[in-house]
């Protein structure tokens, strides 16, 4: 990152000597246009009994020679910019010492004082601020000695003359830096996008460890997740356990942030799947992994979950300060999906000493489906829980007639609009009660 913010100045060098070359392509059309405003006023001055016509029908030679010159030599990178700038003035002192020569500088001399600001115009427009001061001082030192000459001191017109330098001369150089500063913001914002970037795909590779696959296909449950990794916060945890009574899954969230919340959660997981070898009652598990928490935490962090097993025709549950889950019920032949939510049964895991944990019971036969999400899901729409709730219930009801996989997907991406990523871990877990395992190849397709 160093080594590019160092290159930075040398390629914006780079970058302003190929607008350079644009910019003297507008003074070949200047000094044409300086060959057409001197011929013209030759032939306006002609029939005057003034010298002027002479002075003017050179200046007219002399642009149209310089024009010409660059034509010729704008293909050579030799060709110096700064001599060009040079020659362009020489030419205005060479008209005004004229001028004074024939005596008509008092007349004639402040209309050739003017085409000074073109030019020095063109010269800051290179974004060459050392340039524009060597003709700024070129052409001020000139005009004053030629003034003096001619009798008089142009205080004012000098002072209008090296204002108007120092604005040309500030202004080339400020774009530089503008360009430096911006390309270096940029270069930076790069650098830690493609950062957290990485440290994304680690997080979610990291997550694989203790997630299960997209797709669990077991007897009695179909189960279709997806998974995001947030970008400042992290913590969600998902994953099945087959136990004797039937397949045991859980979700939650311990909340935290970066890799130090991932192996929390990492450690969460090894405990509890110990806690699931040795007990069978939810309640049991829960109090067990509570004790866990507290001695580990002792209040601080704690473990919003959903934990659920599947016996039979039954649902045994415990929602522990987790979201509602959404349950949706189609008979078979039925047209339309009914759904309900299931609500909180107790607090947070971790939350207290001995905290209880009440397991709740509800009916699940064959073809209902379960919608099981964290927070993270809906927290780019709105930061209220009730309204993500209320969103993701919607999104459930409208996507209902799609099989596991495709309502999954559709919760997850239509609750996360936009392309930006999401600033917390965002889980959607949708469960299917499978039917009898003779007609296990329908269920899946249904």
């Amino acid at each position: 990152m160093k080594q590019i913010m160092d290159r930075l100045p040398k390629k914006v060098d780079a970058a302003l000597d190929e607008h350079a070359r644009a910019v003297r392509i507008w003074a070949t059309k200047t000094r044409s246009l300086f060959t057409n405003i001197f011929a013209a006023s030759t032939i306006w001055v002609w029939n005057q009994p003034s010298s002027a016509k002479y002075v003017y029908l050179l200046l007219t030679a002399a642009w149209m020679v310089v024009a010409a010159s660059e034509v010729a030599l704008k293909r050579s990178p030799e060709a110096n910019v700064t001599a060009g700038t040079m020659i362009d003035l020489t030419i205005v002192h060479a008209g005004l010492i004229a001028f004074v020569w024939q005596g008509l500088f008092p007349t004639f001399g402040f209309g050739l004082y003017l085409c000074y600001f073109p030019i020095l115009a063109l010269t800051a427009h290179r974004y060459r601020a050392m340039g524009a001061v060597k003709a700024a001082a070129y052409a001020g030192v000139g005009y004053a000695a030629i003034s003096m000459w001619a009798g008089s001191f142009p205080w004012f017109s000098l002072a209008i003359l090296f204002t108007t330098a120092y604005v040309f001369v500030m202004g080339s150089r400020k774009p530089k830096d503008l360009m430096v500063n911006i390309a270096g913001k940029a270069a930076e914002e790069a650098f830690e996008l493609g950062a957290r970037s990485k440290e994304i795909d680690l997080v979610l590779k990291a997550h694989q460890f203790f997630m299960p696959p997209p797709i669990v296909d077991l007897p009695q449950i179909w189960v279709s997740s997806k998974h995001g990794a947030g970008t400042e916060r992290s913590g969600d945890y998902f994953q099945i356990f087959e136990t004797r009574r039937g397949p045991l899954l859980v979700v939650g969230d311990l909340d935290g942030k970066g890799f130090d919340a991932l192996g929390e959660v990492a450690d969460l997981s090894q405990r509890l799947g110990k806690i699931v070898n040795r007990e069978t009652d939810l309640p049991n598990i829960l109090e067990e992994l509570n004790g866990y928490l507290w001695e580990r935490f002792e209040g601080r962090r704690t473990f919003t979950c959903v934990m659920a097993r599947w016996e039979g025709e039954q649902m045994r549950y415990v929602n522990a300060g987790h979201l509602p889950m959404i349950q949706m019920s189609k008979p078979q032949g039925a047209q339309i999906t009914s759904h309900k939510q299931l609500p909180v049964t107790c607090g947070a895991v971790g939350a207290q000493a001995g905290g209880a944990f009440t397991e709740s019971v509800a009916p699940f036969p064959v073809r209902d489906q379960l919608v099981i999400y964290t927070d993270g899901v809906f927290a780019k729409i709105t930061d209220d829980r009730d309204k993500g709730v209320s969103e993701v219930e919607a999104l459930a009801e409208k996507f209902s007639g799609a099989e596991v996989t495709t309502l999954c997907h559709r919760i997850f991406d239509c609750a996360q609009p936009g392309y930006d990523l999401n600033k917390d871990d965002s889980t959607v877990v949708v469960i299917r009660r499978q039917p009898a395992a003779s007609a296990s190849a329908e269920g899946k397709a249904a």
